[in-house]
């Protein structure tokens, strides 16, 4: 049972609300598990950055400022800056709400999510992981895998199991449920990985473009894949998804105007165009629209990034 342990607190930016990332959590099934909610507030487990320790954080609100309570590792400046990035907490807040002020729709649909910022995965790694198991998969299907993956394979700290490391991963040659195939794409995301190639900071610094190429070139990881693992797993904040049928249904249905419209209506969400999005599909799930699928998008067999960002 490993000792290391740390507390601390942080400032919240302004009109973050720890509940409303919370809220989504609860009901986010590609993580497996690894966020639950707590009377304290949210726990959430994830593999440290670069250093894959299983760590357990468990967050509480109080006012502005966030408490953190952290199992499994004493690198505290490094899970403050996962954490932070995967909820938003280093974003300055008012340019946010500025967002919703100078676009009467946009800031129409936050009040729906009040305090909302933006919730992703622990790591471009973790994402990687998720997205090879949901391919030809339902949601559900592939997070109870991920759980059965993480019981067998993976780490328990903070009553939590976590994904195997990248090297643990590696050292699986056969999970049921997971084919051949599969197994191989895993291997390959958990050796970039170890090569650093999935860290969160270098994606972040990299053009949108060359991000996704990179990610591209790892066998097996397809156009959905690499998009999940940037935009979900190192956490965009201004990157806008144009491949999903449902961000568009969102914002046609939102807007009352044509599809056409999307890209240049989303010059105002700058810098924040990826949560944007983010919330306009939340409003399309909220609405009922979130099933009626495209019949040509459904034929092909396909989801994007943001499928997984709100299926719940």
């Amino acid at each position: 049972m490993t000792t290391n342990r740390f507390s601390t607190e942080l400032q919240a930016p302004f009109g973050f609300s720890l509940s409303a990332a919370a809220e989504f959590y609860a009901g986010f099934a590609p993580m497996g598990g690894a966020a639950q909610l707590q009377d304290k507030g949210l726990q959430l487990g994830v593999r440290l950055d670069g250093t894959f320790e299983p760590v357990s954080a468990t967050l509480s609100q109080k006012g502005s400022r966030i408490l953190v309570e952290a199992e499994g590792t004493t690198d505290q400046p490094r899970l403050i800056k996962q954490l932070s990035r995967m909820l938003g907490l280093d974003a300055d807040g008012r340019a946010w709400a500025a967002v919703g002020e100078r676009d009467d729709v946009l800031g129409r649909l936050k009040k729906f999510f009040p305090g909302f910022f933006t919730a992703g995965f622990p790591s471009p790694y973790e994402a990687g992981l998720g997205g090879v198991l949901s391919q030809r998969s339902s949601v559900k299907q592939a997070a109870a895998l991920r759980r059965k993956l993480s019981a067998a394979h993976g780490s328990q700290v903070g009553g939590m199991w976590l994904v195997p490391a990248p090297k643990r991963l590696l050292a699986v040659k056969a999970f049921p449920g997971i084919s051949e195939r599969k197994m191989d794409v895993l291997h390959g995301i958990a050796r970039a990985a170890l090569d650093g190639k999935l860290e969160a900071d270098r994606l972040l610094a990299m053009p949108t473009e060359a991000a996704l190429e990179s990610l591209e070139s790892l066998d097996g990881v397809g156009p959905w894949t690499a998009a999940h693992m940037l935009m979900r797993g190192a956490s965009v904040r201004d990157v806008l998804p144009t491949s999903e049928p449902r961000v568009l249904r969102a914002f046609a249905a939102a807007y009352q105007r044509p599809e056409s419209d999307y890209a240049k209506v989303s010059e105002g969400w700058r810098p924040f165009r990826m949560w944007a999005a983010i919330i306009l599909v939340r409003n399309l799930a909220r609405e009922g629209g979130w099933a009626a699928v495209p019949e040509d998008f459904a034929r092909r067999g396909r989801r994007s990034a943001m499928s997984s960002a709100v299926a719940r």
